[in-house]
């Protein structure tokens, strides 16, 4: 059908052109001309290109932290599949929905063209390279010429491999700082932690070894740690049968970890640390049954538990004000365990989070350039205005510094504040390195040539360092690739070789400089925020979207939340019981209000949480500040709120959430606040995959109780229902073997 009403069919002139030959066979009637172009044919093509058959380049996801090795499929020229690399010793062949998805990234209709610079009329518009490059040169000019440059801030998106270090010379050589390496999906609580018990960031977690798995709020199967890596070892672990860990979680809602744990203990948001304290000897039963509402029975039981089971593997991941202490208790009670060296592997870490950033660095960057004290912010990745807490005041502070610039390659809130964007490659078109474990080198190369006029940042940094007189000499490389060749262990030849399968034995040099630490730090109580509401309110991260990353990627999307099962939606997690007393059912709205503000959004009935609790998801509720809606007839890039799929869909929790930080590490968390939860006016149809999540007793799930399979027991089945099915209350799953 016609795209538009003045259309009146395919022209013969125009039906040649498309076909591209003298002759045809079929045409498609009706169809308007008038955006098509001339089909050029596959005669001379490049070489080792074939048309129809798929070319595998070995290289790296960038889509999180964690770097897995991939395979991705080009056809004539173009990228269109990743699966997980087999060799690669990270996440052997496996891959995650958001690694999948990365081809969408790759292929966004709303991505960067090319370079944007803001005009006059306070909007940005495309330039070309050369305008663009120019107006760089001369603002670190500017900057260094006032004096300034040690005001310079670069913030990035957390990556491991040879580009942090050339970053740190490149702002090193032109006088200013070393980089902020930002991920809000991180745990700096658990890695600060790490490095104090154990002396690396990440020691690497042995499921496989473990009888007993203990899980403080550290979801390994969502978004905790190293996902793909963890989901692999656990599945190793489980497959053992009868030598099989058991696995206990605690937490006041029951995540993808949760929901695969042989126990759920439901205790008090915040009330993690006193029951560690108490599994460690410190406190009663009834101090910690206080401080928890968990029954003393239940810990007593997990008590014994933890103590005679050897090995086993206690993880901490909660998210609350004293998050640093609660890790740092877990890692003693595992030294105390015997289980470092056996599970917890500290000789053979993980580096994807070394040189991470801190809650308290973000915080006084915010209050630095609040205070005017930033000459210049460079961003590339972070998305710091919408993946911060509103009441930080990040937006705000950011229109205090005179020169921002962004390497983002998408329009995200942060970069829609900039004024010069030099746009990035996507990971599948750039150059790039990572170290996953020690003494293995991952490489990331194209996998296609570049879809628009973007270049890779590290391209753009050498281009800036020749064009200064003080710092040319130093950049005699001719692009970043030829930078990485460089530092190959065995040169241009071996890295020739390594390409074939994304790997190499060796060590990639390290970050030699550091950002100074924080230098001021708010006093805070250990405690929850109680000042506005009855229930505690818990913010957590999308299994598919991540901080929000993945949100403009319309497969990650459309993919269910494994646990709610909605999609392109942001609802309250509530108990039933909860859902009782405001009176209200699935999809009715309700209002949640702390401190900070308030939003609407429509209820989720959900067994799998505290009745004193309402969890939101993070991931969604994008928005552009022109605030200007797509327009799908004019055909342009959305260019505003994360593009087209992402702006404005959903709402973004963190948009009530008071700034609080923990006690002791000074980390930004996000279960730190009570709210008040009201019915509102209105109802929302959910979107779900999930017709429902009972039976409404039509008996199609058919089960009977461990008991009545016993000699002289009931025989008898019935209905799943019957038998809690549908997913155990906190008080039907807290008892442990004793």
């Amino acid at each position: 059908m016609s795209s538009t009403p003045e259309s009146t069919g395919v022209k013969r002139r125009d039906f040649l052109k498309v076909l591209g030959v003298a002759t045809a066979t079929t045409a498609t009637l009706g169809c308007s001309s008038e955006d098509v172009g001339k089909l050029i044919p596959y005669v001379t093509h490049p070489d080792q290109t074939v048309p129809s058959v798929s070319n595998y380049y070995a290289t790296t996801c960038r889509e999180c932290a964690a770097s897995c090795g991939v395979l991705a499929e080009s056809r004539e020229g173009r990228a269109f599949k990743l699966e997980g690399n087999p060799e690669h010793p990270l996440n052997r062949g496996a891959i995650c929905s958001r690694g999948q998805a990365a081809v969408q990234g790759l292929l966004n209709p709303d991505r960067f063209r090319g370079p944007m610079m803001r005009q006059a009329n306070g909007r940005l518009a495309p330039v070309t390279w050369d305008v663009a490059m120019q107006r760089f040169n001369q603002l670190l000019g500017q900057v260094q010429s006032q004096g300034r440059a040690a005001q310079a801030v670069f913030v990035n998106q957390h990556e491991s491999g040879s580009f942090p270090a050339f970053l740190d010379q490149w702002l090193a050589d032109f006088g200013m700082p070393a980089h902020v390496s930002y991920d809000a999906e991180a745990m700096p609580q658990v890695v600060a932690a790490n490095r104090q018990s154990f002396g690396v960031a990440w020691p690497a977690l042995d499921f496989t070894a473990a009888r007993l798995v203990v899980s403080f709020g550290a979801d390994f199967l969502d978004q905790f740690g190293l996902p793909v890596p963890h989901q692999l070892d656990w599945a190793d672990a489980r497959a053992k049968g009868a030598a099989a860990p058991r696995m206990v979680y605690v937490g006041p809602r029951r995540s993808l970890t949760g929901l695969n744990a042989d126990q759920w203990i439901a205790c008090r948001p915040g009330s993690e640390l006193a029951i560690v304290n108490f599994l460690r000897g410190q406190g009663s039963a009834a101090q910690a049954a206080q401080a928890s509402d968990v029954p003393a029975a239940t810990l007593e039981a997990l008590q014994r538990e933890v103590a005679g089971t050897r090995p086993s593997l206690i993880l901490a991941g909660s998210n609350t004000p004293t998050a640093y202490e609660l890790a740092l208790a877990v890692n003693q009670l595992n030294q105390s365990a015997g289980n470092v060296g056996v599970t917890i592997k500290p000789a053979t870490p993980i580096t994807a989070f070394d040189g991470i950033a801190t809650g308290a660095d973000v915080r006084e960057l915010t209050e630095r350039m609040a205070q005017g004290g930033v000459s210049m912010l460079m961003v590339r990745g972070a998305n710091l205005v919408h993946t911060t807490p509103k009441a930080l005041g990040f937006a705000a502070a950011l229109a205090k510094v005179p020169v921002k610039v962004s390497f983002s390659s998408f329009p995200d809130e942060t970069t829609e504040l900039c004024d010069l964007v030099l746009p990035d490659h996507h990971a599948l078109e750039a150059w790039g390195d990572s170290q996953p474990l020690p003494n293995v080198i991952a490489l990331q190369q194209p996998a296609q040539d570049p879809i628009f006029q973007t270049r890779q940042t590290a391209d753009v940094l050498i281009l800036a360092a020749k064009a200064n007189q003080n710092t040319a000499a130093r950049y005699g490389f001719a692009d970043y690739r030829a930078y990485l060749i460089s530092r190959f262990p065995g040169a241009a030849p071996a890295f020739t070789r390594a390409l074939q399968t994304g790997l190499a034995a060796g060590t990639i040099p390290a970050r030699t400089a550091a950002r100074p630490a924080a230098t001021t730090r708010r006093q805070v109580q250990g405690g929850l925020d109680g000042t506005q509401g009855d229930m505690y309110l818990m913010v957590y991260p999308s299994t598919n979207l991540g901080d929000g990353r993945g949100a403009n990627k319309p497969w990650l999307q459309e993919i269910p939340d494994p646990v709610t099962k909605i999609c392109w939606q942001t609802v309250a997690e509530i108990h039933p019981t909860t859902a009782k007393r405001l009176g209200v059912q699935n999809g009715d709205r309700v209002t949640v209000a702390t401190s900070a503000g308030s939003m609407t959004l429509p209820a989720y009935v959900y067994l799998g949480i505290r009745p004193d609790t309402v969890a939101i998801q993070l991931g969604r509720g994008h928005q552009g500040s022109t605030n200007v809606a797509f327009d799908a007839k004019a055909g342009a890039p959305h260019y505003t709120g994360y593009g087209r799929y992402a702006d404005r869909v959903g709402q973004n929790p963190l948009s009530i959430l008071p700034v609080a930080e923990g006690a002791t590490a000074g980390e930004l968390v996000l279960t730190a606040t009570k709210a008040r939860v009201t019915k509102a006016d209105g109802h929302d149809e959910l979107v779900t995959t999930e017709g429902s999540a009972r039976q409404h007793g039509r008996g199609i799930g058919q089960a009977m109780l461990a008991s009545e399979l016993r000699p002289g027991g009931v025989q008898s089945d019935r209905g799943a229902e019957a038998v809690g099915a549908r997913g155990p209350t906190p008080e039907s799953n807290r008892a442990a073997p004793g």
